[in-house]
């Protein structure tokens, strides 16, 4: 596993536990994520970029899931309540 993979692992992997969802820090790892990329220059002239397009898609992709289970489990609460 490759170190990037290691540090986005929980926006990655399916979410078992609601709860343990609240533990995300969601904020953090897409600030990482774009400090990153503040590092990358892209040539045109056939320079090799790093950036990786598919892995940019899955970070946002487990973001938006991480987030979207936390307003369930909120919505859960509330009608719980």
């Amino acid at each position: 596993m490759s170190d990037i993979e290691g540090r986005y692992k929980a926006l990655i992997q399916p979410i078992k536990d609601i709860a343990a969802n609240w533990d995300i820090d969601i904020a953090e790892s897409l600030t990482e994520y774009l400090e990153d990329l503040d590092n990358l220059r892209i040539s045109i002239d056939g320079g090799k970029s790093n950036l990786n397009f598919a892995e940019a898609a899955l970070l946002i992709q487990g973001s938006t899931a991480v987030y979207s289970k936390k307003v369930e489990y909120l919505h859960q609460l509330v009608l719980q309540s």
